[in-house]
């Protein structure tokens, strides 16, 4: 008899009282009634426009930066420093961006020889990527191989030399651009 008694009178003062159970549940609203014979390609497609200009407007304009960096910037002579006191002075662009740098090791038309490129160096445990570019005279694509970005480049350098001596590939460094990432060939 006990147990009975148990059986039914725990789960009511378990439950909570019916103030808590109305709170737990929730009203569904109806569905918005969508007008199909009003929709369009068109109207679709220049609302998407609409939306984004609005955006772009809404970004902090970007300004070219063909500073020409020496040999050895400031972050590189202030690498032996910094490690000592524990920061790095880094050597900011006009986008407040800091300058780094990659590695450049190929440019190939055909993008499958610059993703098996790629595969090898991240094989190797290199971080790569590849950029599509239009060349300017004849309006062609082309793919460039990059290693990097890195913010010191000192390190490149030693890493070139590796890409040298293990793959037998010259590279060139050249100032990493976040704005040229709009062409990055993913994967």
């Amino acid at each position: 008899m006990l147990t009975a008694l148990a059986i039914i009178i725990l789960p009511m003062l378990l439950d909570g009282t019916s103030d808590d159970r109305a709170r737990v549940m929730a009203t569904i609203p109806e569905p918005p009634t969508i007008e199909l014979k009003k929709l369009s390609m068109e109207g679709a497609l220049r609302r998407m426009r609409e939306m984004e200009q609005e955006s772009a407007a809404q970004l902090p304009e970007l300004l070219p930066d063909f500073t020409p960096y020496d040999k050895t910037t400031a972050a590189d002579e202030n690498v032996s420093a910094g490690k000592k006191s524990g920061a790095i002075d880094l050597t900011l662009d006009k986008n407040s961006l800091p300058v780094s740098w990659s590695l450049q090791l190929g440019s190939f038309q055909d993008p499958k020889n610059a993703q098996r490129l790629r595969q090898q160096l991240r094989d190797a445990e290199y971080r790569t990527y590849i950029i599509r570019v239009l060349t300017a005279d004849d309006n062609t694509e082309t793919f460039r191989v990059y290693i990097g970005p890195m913010l010191k480049k000192n390190q490149l350098e030693a890493i070139a030399e590796e890409v040298r001596v293990k793959f037998k590939i010259t590279g060139q460094i050249v100032r990493y651009r976040l704005e040229d990432d709009g062409g990055q060939l993913g994967g």
